[in-house]
Formats: C-alpha cells, structure tokens, sequence
C-alpha cells in the first residue's frame, strides 16, 4: 500500500543518512502531509538501530502522526527497547490516543510483558486498575478488552446522569434549513465543546455538543464529536449512533468512519468495525491512523473467534 510504501522509503532514506545527519543537513523532524515523520516510520518498522540515530540527531520523540505518538507505536508494537529508548529522550509516557489509551495500556492489552514493565516505572497509577503491579494490570487489560461495566457504571455515577435522551438522529432527506442565526449559536456551543473535552469534562462536552446538534443536526463534524465524548466515557451504542449520523451527513469524510469503527471495536463487532475502517482507508488511503485501526481489528477479530471456538471445543469434551 502506499502507506507500508512511504514506511520503507524513509528507513531506507534513514539508513543511508543517519550516520550523519546534520552534515547532510537532514531536517529529522520533517513529516509529510499525513505527519508522518523519520522517526514514527523507524518506530513503525521496529527499527532500534534507526530511532537511536535519530534521537541522537534531535529527533522530536513526542512528534505525533494523526493520535499516535512514537511511544504509542512502540507499545503497540511491544518494542521494549525502543521504548526504553523514547522514554531516555523525554518522551512522554502519559501522552494518550483519542480513545484516551496511554502507552502503558497499549502494551497490557498486547499482552508484551518487557514493553509494559518498560512503562511502569513511569506512569502514574491508573486508578481503574484494581491490581497495580504489572501482572495486574496485563491481566486487567486482558480480561477487559472494552471498558468494565463497573468502570462504565463508575463514570456515570461520576457525571451525575444517565445518556442524554435528546440524541435523535435526523434522515438525511428530513434535514431542516439552518437559518445563519442558528448556526452561529451552533457555533458557540461548539467551541463550549472543544473546551469541554480539552479539559477532559467529556460529560460536559457531550451536552454542549448536544446543544450544538439542536441548533444545526446538518453538521456532522458536531456529531463526530459527540461520538468521540461517547467512547471517552465508555459509551459505546451512544457512540456507534453518532458515529453512523456522521457517516449519513459526511459519506465521503474519512474520520466519519474511523468514528463507527472505533464504536464498533469498542461494541467487541470487530468484523463491522474492520469493515468501516477499510472503507475510510479507501477514501483516505494514506491514513496511517486507519491503517493500523483496520489491522488491530483484523487482529483483535481473530483472536476473539479464537477464543471462542476454543471455547466452545472445550465445552463440548
């Protein structure tokens, strides 16, 4: 693909040079317009030879290509020396995705012993995790490939309701005309959002985008938002509507379908969930983010059949 294309162009272009950069005057933070950089393709390709000549050579090491830092590659990766080496050069262990996963969560969920014993150290202790030692937290995020209902129950008690009931998704062919005044007050509760969810108040910032969608349902950026809030609090059939309404208003946008995928994923539907990230990498094909969302979910589909069909064996003997 031209992804995995770009991926070995650069480490090949990194190897050559990488000896001695700043003599060639190689500019090591220089990313492309998907912000993919020398160093996230070393990460990527499990190379420790290249990310240590880059981080030599001042390579930005919490540089981030769409949600994903060099960190979050190498613990997806279960990379521990890379990561020993990113963490050596400043790189930030509490640096999450959108889906609110920090590095450490991402080697547990692998099952990559050495990548999280790297992390633990670390990270500041998460206080979802019953268990706070490294076996506890890969058997936590082993056994809990979604958010435990008691954690899910936890952070509704924690915003004080239940989901709002005001979530309609409007037909396409049923959309009203916004008038300009509408729009502008659309507007200002969506910028109550953004500053909602910069502050981590997800609740706060699912009401304000509510607010928005009542004023303009013909926006879906609002609505991809709000599904965002929805997988940060857990909650994914919520999560999965607006990511769908999304998709309804903005069918060529390639974020709508990283939105219903990540619901999906999140809903344990991983075949739909592989399925709506293929279809943003063909609108997008040089999103790295969707890449690597389409191929977690091959993965994690895999396994879960897996699993089950183990289970089912053993039931039957």
């Amino acid at each position: 693909t031209p992804l995995v294309g770009l991926y070995w162009v650069v480490v090949v272009v990194v190897v050559v040079v990488a000896y001695d950069l700043k003599s060639y005057f190689v500019q090591v933070n220089a990313q492309t317009e998907e912000d993919i950089c020398p160093l996230v393709s070393a990460v990527a390709a499990n190379s420790l030879p290249c990310v240590e000549l880059l981080v030599k050579a001042g390579a930005d090491v919490n540089v981030r290509a769409g949600e994903a830092t060099p960190l979050l590659i190498a613990a997806h990766n279960g990379s521990a020396e890379i990561i020993k080496c990113l963490l050596q050069a400043g790189a930030d262990p509490n640096a999450a995705d959108e889906d609110g996963n920090k590095p450490i969560h991402v080697a547990a969920t692998r099952g990559c012993r050495p990548a999280v014993e790297a992390l633990f150290a670390v990270t500041p202790r998460i206080q979802s995790v019953p268990e706070w030692s490294v076996d506890g937290l890969i058997k936590f995020m082993q056994s809990e490939p979604i958010l435990s209902e008691t954690r899910i129950n936890q952070e509704r008690t924690e915003a004080g309701r239940e989901p709002s009931k005001r979530e309609t998704i409007i037909p396409k062919k049923d959309l009203p005309k916004v008038t300009p005044e509408a729009k502008k007050k659309a507007a200002d509760a969506k910028a109550r959002g953004d500053e909602a969810f910069k502050r981590k108040d997800y609740t706060m910032a699912v009401d304000a985008y509510t607010q928005a969608i009542d004023f303009d349902p013909t926006d879906g950026i609002l609505f991809s938002n709000r599904s965002l809030c929805w997988i940060r609090l857990g909650q994914a059939e919520h999560a999965l509507r607006d990511g769908k309404a999304c998709r309804q208003l903005r069918p060529d946008w390639a974020k709508a379908c990283f939105r219903e995928g990540a619901a999906l994923r999140l809903l344990q539907r991983f075949e739909d969930a592989a399925n709506a990230f293929y279809e943003g990498v063909q609108i997008d094909p040089e999103s790295m983010e969707l890449a690597t969302a389409f191929r977690e979910a091959v993965e994690a589909g895999r396994e879960f059949h897996g699993k089950n069909k183990k289970n089912s064996q053993s039931s039957r003997s």
